[in-house]
């Protein structure tokens, strides 16, 4: 049975599913906290690196030796100083994965090889990122790793309400703990995949930036006797870190009380003075950051040449669009019905594991070249990955010779003819550029 691990790396959490042939998906549970989504937080701990709740749970021990949302450093070169030790940060994405792998493969009771990532619509062909994210599956011990845009992949996710119908057109609204995505989708007729029509990404906008807007709102709005309760730990760095944790701890669970309630008054410390915030007030705040996913999603219908009266409806994804203020923003702005999926933190990784059922394996067969002649060629190019027979060995009929990864993070494994031979030559190597009909391996009866 093919096993796939299907994870949504997010800024601020991840969740994943186990994808087996014929079995019910999966979601996996976090052992330390019981819930399908994991912090992406990690903590160095001796040799070794903590990961998910038990990293939350050790930062105000260990403050400096804490990270999260290092998504948004992929790319970058300088190391992240975790303690007294620097990692890259696609060596803390392959930790979270690691963790991720163990728990699949728990569940499988098997290997689990095969890894289908979600990266943000921004990280698109030649971006230095994705190369970051499929190093990081490699590292956790994937042999083949895909790349799934976030958008498309919540196009797919279970609906409340009835399912959007074949021709549908949906705009998706993904707005995470740290990019916004978004995608509009042709919806296919039952069988067919869905048509990307065209995405679009902000990423320097997410939860974490509500987050740091209310946290200046609360050193501005706090007065003096705030201003005292904080002043301790300017001398100490340890201190401010802690204290740091905590201020963005206090202003994200203002943020979700205000999901639910129309006011919230809440203390920062035992000893610090009430702060005070309306949902009217966290709606001013925002306003030029929602204002911004606004535009990013009028750019993208100016692009695909869409009217929004041709928008079946925006799909609200994204545990920030949770929040009222997203979604009356929208609506409003855009002027389009809205729709939700039954679990917008889930949607992305529930897509996903659809998407992952309908891939399969893509089966390459060989051009050929006349009955006399033992030349192959595919009609797939990219980067060879690993070849799966050695020069002298014998092969099956249609048997899968090679794998390639296509431009766009698509695994073909391309194969023998029909009918068995020998394998005399590879005339490419693991990692070369190959393109579309090129002379790949000589092979014998």
């Amino acid at each position: 049975m093919t096993a796939v691990l299907v994870v949504d790396f997010g800024t601020s959490t991840s969740s994943a599913a186990l994808v087996v042939d014929g079995a019910p998906v999966r979601l996996l549970k976090e052992s330390a906290s019981g819930l399908y989504t994991w912090p992406s937080s990690v903590c160095r701990a001796g040799d070794g690196l903590l990961v998910g709740t038990v990293a939350e749970r050790r930062k105000r021990a260990e403050p400096a030796a804490y990270r999260a949302e290092f998504k948004r450093d992929l790319g970058e070169t300088a190391p992240i100083p975790l303690g007294d030790a620097a990692y890259r940060p696609e060596e803390l994405v392959a930790a979270v994965l690691r963790v991720f792998r163990e728990r699949a493969e728990e569940l499988h009771g098997g290997p689990v090889e095969r890894l289908l990532l979600t990266v943000p619509a921004s990280y698109g062909p030649g971006d230095p990122r994705r190369d970051r994210m499929l190093d990081a599956g490699a590292a956790a011990g994937f042999d083949d790793v895909e790349l799934a845009p976030e958008p498309v992949a919540a196009a797919l996710a279970p609906l409340a309400g009835a399912p959007f119908a074949a021709g549908d057109v949906v705009l998706v609204y993904d707005f995470g703990g740290g990019t916004f995505d978004a995608a509009l989708v042709r919806v296919g007729a039952a069988g067919e995949g869905h048509e990307v029509l065209g995405h679009a990404a902000l990423d320097d906008c997410g939860g974490r930036d509500i987050d740091a807007l209310l946290a200046a709102h609360l050193n501005e709005t706090g007065g003096p006797e705030l201003a005292a309760t904080l002043a301790p730990a300017t001398a100490d760095r340890v201190a401010r870190l802690r204290l740091g944790v905590q201020v963005r701890e206090f202003v994200r669970s203002v943020k979700h009380q205000l999901s639910d309630a129309d006011d919230v008054e809440d203390y920062l410390t035992p000893l610090a003075p009430p702060y005070t915030l309306h949902r009217d007030d966290l709606a001013a705040l925002v306003a030029p950051l929602l204002g911004r996913t606004v535009g990013c999603c009028t750019g993208l219908l100016d692009a695909c040449g869409v009217r929004p009266e041709q928008v079946t409806a925006v799909l609200l994804a994204g545990g920030t669009c949770r929040t009222p203020v997203v979604a009356a923003t929208v609506a409003r702005a855009l002027g389009r019905p809205l729709r939700r999926p039954e679990d917008p933190d889930l949607a992305v990784v529930q897509g996903a594991a659809v998407l992952a059922g309908r891939l399969g394996d893509r089966l390459q067969d060989p051009q050929r070249t006349g009955p006399e002649r033992t030349p192959l060629r595919w009609d797939v190019g990219g980067v060879l990955l690993r070849w799966l027979v050695a020069p002298g060995e014998r092969y099956a009929a249609d048997a899968p010779l090679a794998v390639i990864r296509t431009p766009e993070t698509a695994l073909w494994r391309v194969c023998a003819p029909p009918n068995p031979g020998t394998m005399l030559r590879h005339h490419a190597s693991p990692g070369d550029a190959v393109a579309a009909g090129d002379w790949l391996v000589t092979v014998g009866p």
